[in-house]
C-alpha cells in the first residue's frame, strides 16, 4: 500500500470521508476498515448529490442513472464494446416476427439481501412500472407478460419494436417484488433498503449533504465478483481531484475539463478522451416566428461554426453533423450526405430575400421594421450565445439575448416566447428516443411541429424495422430530412475527458452507456467476468 493510499485511513480530508463512511455501516457484512485503503476505487465528479441510488429516488439525469446501474441490473446489458449482452437475462429468443420474446433468467441471480431473482420479479417490475412510470424507458409497448417458471418468462408486444432489447430491456431496472410490492409512493421510498438491487455493487453508505456514496462488492454476483472491493463516489472539483490523484488518493476524475487535459498529463496522469456526441444546437421556434424553412436555413448559413469551435471551445470540439446523429454513433450513416450549411453570408441573404425580408443599409427588415430575434439560453451556453449574437448582428439581424435560470428558461420554452434558443442534449443511445427529442413537447426537445409528418413517419418506420441494416438505412433518410427541415442547427460537438490511475482503465462506449450517457464509466469497467466485461 502506497503512502498516498495510506492517507485514505487518516482522520481528515478524503481519507476521513472514506473511513467515516465505512464506520457508519460497520454492521454490514464486508464493510471493514481493511477495505478502506488499497481495495477502494475512488471516483470523483464535480456535481452534487445524485439522490439515493434506487430507480425512483435518483436524480433524473445521466449521472444518477449511471450510478444506480451499478446497484440495479436490467435484463439486458452491454459488453465492453457497447454491444447488447446478457445481464439478468441469460438468453432470449425472438418469436412471431418480433412480436414476442421468450426470456430465460440466470439461475444464480440474487438480490443483495440473498433472496433469489425470479421471473415473478420481472413480471412484477413490468406491472409496477405501468402504474409508476420510469422516466428513462416505458413498458407501454408490452401487451402481456406470462411467467413460465422461476427462470423463464414470455413477453408479447403490441407491435414490433426494433429497440425492445437495446433500449427497453437495457434501460429498465428490475425491481425486487418483496421490497417494492407495498410501496405505493416509490418516489418517497428513501430508506437504504430501497437500494436493494441485483447488480455488481450494493449501496452501504450515502451522504446526501455531501453527495457521497460507498458501494460494496457483491461477492455473490451471478457474473462473478467485481474487480474492486469497494467504489467510493465522491464530489470533488476537478483541480482538487487531480492533486488527490497525484497523491494516490483518487483513481478516476470522471469529468476532467478539456482545458485541464494537458496539465493532467504533465502531472503523469492517464487521460482518455472522446467526442461527447451531445452537440450544442441552435433550436428554432419552428411553430412560431421561424416557421419558414428558408429563414432557418439562412440563419444557419450566417453562423460560422468553425469560429465557435475556436473561440468557445478553444479547439476542443468539432463542427457537428447537421443530421442530428453524430459520427461515432453506430447509427450514423456517411451515405446520407445531409446539407452542410458551410458559412456563406451571401447564400443567407438569398434565402432571406426569398422569404420576404429586405436589406436596408445592411440591416434586415420584415414588414418595414428591423428584424430582431429573441435568443434565450442558460449559463452553460452563455459564451456561445454571445458569439452567435455577434455573428448574426454582423449579418444584419438584431438579437435580444437573455441568459436565464432553468425555471425561467423552461417557462419561456413552454410559452413559445423566443425565436432561437441554445441547447445541448444527447445524440447517443438507441434511436428509440428520437421522436421525443425532435417532436416532443419536453423543454429539452426541438418541439418541431412536423406539419407534413415526414420526420415523424420516418422515425416511426425505423422503430418497426426488421433488422439493424434496414433500420440504419431508414435513419439515413432521417439524417437528410433533419438537415433539410432544420428543427435545430447542430453547431459544435465538444470532446470529453476522463483522468485515471493505473489501477483502472475507464473507456467511452461508442453510443454511450445504456440510454446514451457520455461517461467513461460503464459497469463493465468494474467487472472481471467475460459476458459483460467483453474479455
Amino acid at each position: 500500500m502506497s503512502m498516498g493510499r495510506n492517507a485514505l485511513l487518516g482522520i481528515g480530508g478524503l481519507g476521513g470521508l472514506v473511513v467515516a463512511m465505512v464506520v457508519m455501516m460497520a454492521d454490514q457484512p464486508d464493510a471493514t476498515l481493511a477495505s478502506a485503503g488499497e481495495h477502494v476505487l475512488v471516483i470523483t465528479q464535480a456535481d452534487g448529490d445524485q439522490g439515493l441510488l434506487a430507480p425512483f429516488a435518483h436524480r433524473r439525469n445521466g449521472l444518477g442513472y449511471l450510478y444506480t446501474s451499478y446497484v440495479f441490473d436490467s435484463l439486458v446489458g452491454q459488453d465492453a464494446h457497447g454491444k447488447v449482452a446478457p445481464a439478468l437475462a441469460e438468453s432470449w429468443r425472438e418469436l412471431d416476427g418480433g412480436l414476442a420474446y421468450d426470456i430465460r433468467l440466470r439461475q444464480n441471480a440474487q438480490w443483495h439481501d440473498g433472496v433469489p431473482v425470479t421471473a415473478a420479479d420481472v413480471a412484477f417490475t413490468f406491472s409496477y412500472l405501468s402504474s409508476h412510470p420510469y422516466p428513462f424507458a416505458t413498458v407501454e409497448g408490452i401487451a402481456s407478460v406470462t411467467v413460465i417458471s422461476d427462470t423463464q418468462i414470455h413477453l408479447t408486444l403490441k407491435q414490433r419494436d426494433a429497440s425492445f432489447l437495446s433500449h427497453t430491456l437495457m434501460a429498465l431496472p428490475i425491481l425486487p417484488e418483496h421490497v417494492y410490492a407495498d410501496q405505493a409512493r416509490p418516489e418517497r421510498f428513501t430508506r437504504l433498503d430501497a437500494a436493494t438491487g441485483s447488480g455488481p455493487y450494493r449501496l452501504i453508505s450515502y451522504d446526501k449533504v455531501q453527495g457521497r456514496y460507498l458501494l460494496q462488492r457483491n461477492r455473490d454476483y451471478y457474473d462473478g465478483a467485481p474487480r474492486y472491493e469497494q467504489l467510493a463516489l465522491v464530489r470533488m472539483a476537478p483541480d482538487r481531484a487531480i492533486e488527490a490523484m497525484r497523491a494516490d488518493e483518487v483513481d478516476i476524475v470522471s469529468d476532467l475539463p478539456m482545458d485541464r487535459v494537458e496539465y493532467a498529463k504533465k502531472q503523469g496522469l492517464n487521460v482518455v478522451t472522446a467526442l461527447g456526441n451531445h452537440p450544442v444546437r441552435l433550436v428554432f421556434n419552428s411553430g412560431g416566428s421561424l416557421g419558414d424553412r428558408n429563414l432557418r436555413r439562412g440563419i444557419a448559413y450566417g453562423i460560422d461554426r468553425q469560429a465557435l469551435v475556436k473561440i468557445v471551445h478553444r479547439g476542443d470540439a468539432v463542427i457537428a453533423e447537421t443530421g442530428y446523429l453524430q459520427r461515432g454513433s453506430p447509427w450514423f450513416s456517411v451515405q446520407s450526405r445531409p446539407r452542410n450549411y458551410a458559412y456563406d453570408p451571401e447564400q443567407a441573404a438569398v434565402l432571406f430575400e426569398t422569404s420576404g425580408w429586405q436589406s436596408d443599409d445592411g440591416v434586415w427588415q420584415a414588414g418595414g421594421r428591423p428584424v430582431q430575434l429573441r435568443l434565450i439560453t442558460d449559463k452553460r451556453h452563455a459564451q456561445m450565445a454571445t458569439v452567435i449574437a455577434d455573428q448574426l448582428e454582423r449579418l444584419g439581424i438584431g438579437i435580444a439575448l437573455r441568459v436565464l435560470e432553468r425555471g425561467a428558461l423552461q417557462e419561456r420554452i413552454a410559452s413559445g416566447d423566443y425565436d432561437l434558443r441554445l441547447s445541448s442534449s444527447s445524440a447517443m443511445g438507441d434511436p428509440n428516443g428520437l421522436r421525443d427529442r425532435v417532436l416532443g413537447d419536453n423543454w429539452r426537445s426541438d418541439r418541431y411541429p412536423d406539419h407534413q409528418g415526414d420526420i415523424g413517419a420516418v422515425l416511426d418506420a425505423q422503430a418497426r424495422a426488421s433488422d439493424a441494416v434496414e433500420r440504419k438505412a431508414i435513419l439515413a433518410r432521417f439524417q437528410t430530412l433533419y438537415a433539410e427541415e432544420l428543427p435545430a442547427y447542430m453547431l459544435t460537438n465538444p470532446y470529453l475527458a476522463t483522468a485515471y490511475s493505473n489501477r483502472v482503465h475507464p473507456y467511452y462506449l461508442p453510443d454511450g452507456v445504456a440510454i446514451g450517457i457520455p461517461l467513461a464509466l460503464p459497469k463493465s469497467v468494474f467487472l472481471a467476468s467475460p459476458s459483460l466485461a467483453g474479455q
